[in-house]
This record gives C-alpha cells, sequence and structure tokens, in this order.
C-alpha cells in the first residue's frame, strides 16, 4: 500500500510511521510511506503520483486547514481513494461519513485500532483489484467486488459475477491459488466464495447477497467461521 501520513505534527507522523512499519514487516508487505504537513501539497502530489490511503489530520493548527473539507475535495476528485481521519472531536464524525472517510482513528493512536484499520483497507483495496477475461474474443476487467462465487465444472469452472456467468478453463483450485485467501474461501469441494457477499449462515449453507445458497462442507464449517468473522471485524461491517 501506498500510505500518505498527513499531519502537521512532527512527533505524530514519527510514532504512526514506527506502528505503520511494524504493521508491514508483520504481515510481510513492502509499502511505502510519504509525509505532508499540508493537505495542499498531498492534493499537488496526487495530480500526479497515486496514493492508496490517506491518514488525514482533522485540525491542521499551523495553516487553518481542515482536514473533513480536504477530504471531500480529494474524494471528489480521485474517488478510490481510501482517507482515515484523526481526530479527538467526535462531535464532526457525522461530517466525516458524509465525507465518505472510510474510518476516524481517534488520538492518541492505539496500534490496535491502527492495525485494524490498515487491514480493513488492504481488503478494500483488493476488492476495487480486477481480473483479465476473454469473453467472446473481448477482453475484460473484472472487479474482484463483482464475483460472487466460482464453481468447479467438468473441464474447468464458472465465475459467476453480479450480472454475468463465465466458463473457465481453470480448475477451482488454480482461482483458490490465485485469487487472495483473504476475501475467496473455498468452502465446499466445488465452491469458492467470496467473503463479502456472505449475508447469513445456517445448518451448513451460506446466503448471498443476491439471496442464492451456497453449501459449505461439514470439514469446512468451523474454518469457515474462523475466516468470516476474522473477515467481518477487520473489515468493520459488523
Amino acid at each position: 500500500m501506498r500510505i500518505a501520513l498527513c499531519d502537521d505534527q512532527k512527533t505524530l507522523l514519527e510514532e504512526l510511521s514506527g506502528m505503520i512499519d511494524r504493521f508491514n514487516e508483520d504481515n510481510q508487505l513492502s509499502g511505502e510511506l510519504i509525509y505532508f504537513s499540508r493537505p495542499a501539497s498531498l492534493y499537488s502530489y496526487m495530480i500526479t503520483s497515486s496514493i492508496d490511503v490517506i491518514i488525514m489530520d482533522l485540525v491542521f493548527k499551523n495553516t487553518g486547514d481542515d482536514g473533513i473539507d480536504w477530504s471531500k475535495k480529494i474524494l471528489r476528485k480521485f474517488p478510490n481513494t481510501i482517507i482515515i481521519i484523526l481526530t479527538a472531536y467526535e462531535s464532526r464524525y457525522k461530517e466525516g461519513y458524509e465525507a465518505r472517510a472510510f474510518r476516524f482513528m481517534t488520538k492518541p493512536v492505539q496500534e490496535k485500532e491502527l492495525f485494524n484499520y490498515l487491514s480493513a483497507c488492504r481488503k478494500e483495496l483488493q476488492l476495487n483489484e480486477t481480473i483479465s477475461l476473454i469473453r467472446r474474443g473481448i477482453p475484460q476487467q473484472i472487479p474482484l467486488q463483482d464475483i460472487f462465487y466460482l464453481s468447479a465444472q467438468s473441464g474447468g469452472s464458472e465465475l459467476w459475477t453480479r450480472s454475468d456467468m463465465y466458463a473457465r478453463e481453470e480448475s477451482l483450485l488454480q482461482w483458490e491459488q490465485q485469487l487472495p485467501s483473504t476475501i475467496f474461501f473455498r468452502c465446499h469441494k466445488k465452491y469458492l466464495v467470496n467473503l463479502n457477499h456472505v449475508t447469513g449462515f445456517d445448518n451448513h449453507m451460506l446466503t448471498l447477497t443476491n439471496g442464492e445458497k451456497i453449501p459449505v462442507s461439514r470439514r469446512k464449517w468451523k474454518a469457515f467461521l474462523t475466516a468470516f468473522m476474522k473477515y467481518d471485524i477487520q473489515r468493520g461491517r459488523s
């Protein structure tokens, strides 16, 4: 992840930098950190260079800049950017959600909370990734978030999205090895499901956001519950 820290307090930037380095080390990630003391400088930088995640202060005492106002401006121009706002002012949470801030993080920053939020950011970014498929000779980019599940078929597999089914030569095992295990779970010998689309589960059956039912094998049930709970907590859906 390319992360931008935007704050006018040097000590806080150093503190956050150390925590993010530990997060990357724990998760064997090679991230990049970029520092800005003013939102305007960050915005100018993003005109030519991409940023995945911004950790933005709410109040810039030295310049009078407002983090929520700048978050609105950034997200209008760069809607796929994830913004976490740093604040001690709970009274402004509603404004932040209206600005489509991904999370609020309270000061002083707690490492556990930051790690949870960064894990959620990773999942959000993974959902925005795409895979390349060719259908009727036409290349298509399919966002991972659009995939509901994959099913094993004789000689290959079927990939089911919001609006289409794609017959593929790849086996379910090949898909399992290719797709991120934090999002896709092999719940059955014939099914690989996107955890983001699971809305309920009971009696070894999953209910998806499109209403379809997917079976979970008995030997996979406990592993599914663990994977789904971890996914749900880290993505902050509950």
